[in-house]
């Protein structure tokens, strides 16, 4: 049943990589593999010792409140919701 959720795991991370990249593109790498290896990290570790069903919450609860906010925060800042432009950019301080 791990390797299940890592699969999960992993392929919602990618989906999430594919559609936000343009609000990651300059982050450094250690703050990619910090994120995603917390996230996978947290998934075995909660498969360990809470069980399958919180494993699942985790794995698929995260996202979703990583979607709401992150649609909170694009629509109080005005950027757009997939592609945020040059503001974003002027924003996190990338210019």
């Amino acid at each position: 049943m791990l390797f299940i959720q890592l699969l999960v795991a992993i392929c919602i991370l990618g989906i999430g990589r594919f559609m936000f990249y343009s609000f990651v593109r300059k982050d450094p790498l250690f703050i990619l593999l910090l994120r995603y290896g917390g996230f996978l990290g947290i998934t075995t570790l909660s498969h360990y010792y809470l069980g399958n069903l919180w494993t699942w919450i985790w794995i698929v609860g995260l996202p979703i409140l990583g979607l709401i906010m992150h649609a909170i925060f694009v629509k109080s800042k005005g950027f757009q919701f997939l592609k945020p432009g040059k503001e974003y950019d002027e924003y996190r301080g990338w210019k």
